[in-house]
């Protein structure tokens, strides 16, 4: 299932406020110096279909710019599937994964329940991406560990309080710090991102509250088009679909690591 064009751009355009970039007419080569280990900061993007010969080669390539580098890993994202046969000739094993598009069908706005007594505010300044912190490290510090979240959340803050255009909004209710969500909006297109309800309030109708604000805010914007991008395992689809994202194409990840 291709993703559209226009979609693929938006996806580029929002890494650019993160990273550094290079770009071919194969790929665009995506790299965050201020924080190396993120592995959506660094990562290349094969923009065309090509043959296996050419696939390999450019996995190859990729892989050895990533050891002169003294990189730890190497992420490839590309639009098509990967034949099996081809990832056992290549001397690292992958993770392969699939990540989904999902587009908000805008019909469905009206039928978004949000609860009162919440209130959504935008990123504007060190105390609020501190109280993103707090999310992040609710969300993640078991699995990633507090000094990357720490890490991340500071260095994604300085792009909130920037005018980029990579905006992030929290939730509060009765002083409480509940999620957040990230917005960046390009030609109409707006990309839903980093999304997360801290693990006590959720499945209490608090994230369906901040994706209805973060929607409205695109809405507003003339967005035609509402979009976020979530792991085909992931259970968080199913919530997705539920309350009016469509599926509209999928991309295959490859990450190596080294």
């Amino acid at each position: 299932m291709l993703i559209d064009g226009k979609i693929v751009e938006c996806e580029f355009e929002y890494t650019k406020n993160l990273s550094e970039f290079y770009e071919n007419e194969d790929i665009i080569r995506f790299r965050d110096n201020q924080l190396s280990d993120m592995y959506y900061h660094n990562y290349t993007y094969i923009k065309k279909a090509m043959n296996e010969v050419e696939l390999k080669s450019i996995i190859q390539d990729e892989i050895s710019l990533r050891l002169s580098e003294k990189g730890k890993f190497c992420n490839i994202l590309l639009s098509s599937d990967v034949n099996s046969s081809l990832m056992s000739t290549i001397k690292y094993n992958a993770k392969i994964s699939t990540n989904g598009y999902y587009s908000f069908d805008i019909s469905y706005f009206s039928k978004l329940n949000a609860l009162s007594g919440c209130t959504i505010k935008k990123v504007t300044n060190q105390e609020m991406v501190d109280d993103v912190l707090v999310c992040d490290l609710q969300q993640d510090e078991k699995d990633l560990g507090r000094n990357f979240c720490t890490r991340r959340c500071y260095r994604r803050g300085k792009v909130y309080v920037s005018n980029k255009g990579v905006n992030s909004y929290l939730c509060y209710h009765n002083g409480d710090i509940i999620g957040n969500c990230d917005l960046f909006i390009y030609k109409e297109i707006a990309k839903i991102e980093d999304f997360a309800v801290n693990p006590i309030y959720q499945h209490k109708g608090y994230g369906t509250t901040i994706l209805k604000s973060l929607i409205d805010i695109a809405i507003k914007e003339n967005c035609h088009t509402i979009y976020l991008v979530t792991d085909e395992d992931d259970t968080a689809k199913e919530m997705y679909q539920k309350i009016g994202f469509n599926k509209i194409g999928e991309r295959t990840d490859l990450f190596f690591q080294l």
